[in-house]
């Protein structure tokens, strides 16, 4: 017994001695660096570190403009969809944003699997989440505000319309990935990109064209034709969904 107290003894106190060589070397490179440099230049160096992450700090927390034409697409919308509303389309957004939010933070995408809306950016979200758990990944979304949403973009050709809506929020957020800037005590204010997709017309489709990136859900194969009823990998059945609705297609967050 005596002996092994002795060898944790020995390994705390060459720890002990490691740490504090550590800290005499640190000592002698900062007063050799003043020296050089000199007190006053250190003290302006010293300063220069803590604005610069003070400037950081208030570019992670100042709002972020929508980037959009509301005004000038929205009349081309209701010309070829009437009765569009933006103000609909700007609240599914921002409840589908929770909605993805939610799946990333739980890690769970069983909360949007049965979701029409979701239809389309599951087969993104799902590959997500199983990098986030392979690669022990963690984020976190708290205390969510919408503050503006705009139509950023507009198309309409072969069957199929798009909008793109650029939405502003804020919330705090928490994540231990490498290449995100965190500070988890101060609101991080950023901006996304959501694209919705109306499909009005599958037969100006080509057989073998992918209009969306539709997968399916028994073998995660690419469904290529919009008007199939089976899988044509697996021969599993293939829900019919409602084409003929705006649906979410990608999201993006486009301010880090």
């Amino acid at each position: 017994m005596g002996s092994v107290m002795g060898f944790l003894l020995s390994i705390l106190g060459g720890l002990i001695g490691f740490l504090l060589a550590i800290g005499i070397i640190i000592l002698i490179i900062y007063f050799k660096i003043r020296s050089v440099v000199g007190k006053a230049q250190m003290k302006e160096l010293g300063h220069a570190i803590s604005n610069a992450k003070n400037l950081q700090m208030e570019a992670y927390s100042r709002d972020k403009h929508v980037v959009g034409m509301t005004s000038l697409l929205e009349p081309r919308i209701r010309h070829d969809f009437p009765e569009f509303n933006k103000d609909l389309l700007f609240s599914i957004t921002e409840k589908n944003l929770r909605k993805i939010f939610n799946c990333i933070e739980s890690k769970d995408i069983s909360i949007v699997e049965d979701d029409q809306d979701m239809y389309y950016v599951i087969p993104h979200l799902e590959e997500q989440i199983e990098d986030m758990k392979s690669n022990k990944i963690e984020e976190k979304f708290d205390n969510i505000v919408f503050n503006k949403n705009a139509i950023s973009a507009y198309s309409n050709d072969n069957g199929r319309a798009t909008i793109k809506v650029s939405t502003s929020l804020s919330y705090y957020y928490y994540t231990n990935r490498k290449d995100k800037n965190v500070f988890s005590d101060v609101k991080k204010a950023t901006r996304y990109t959501s694209e919705f997709v109306y499909v009005y017309d599958e037969t100006k489709f080509e057989s073998k064209q992918v209009a969306i990136m539709v997968h399916c859900k028994n073998c995660n194969a690419p469904i290529r034709n919009l008007g199939v009823s089976y899988c044509e990998y697996c021969m599993a059945p293939v829900e019919r969904i409602n084409l003929k609705a705006w649906k979410m297609a990608s999201y993006k967050e486009d301010y880090n």
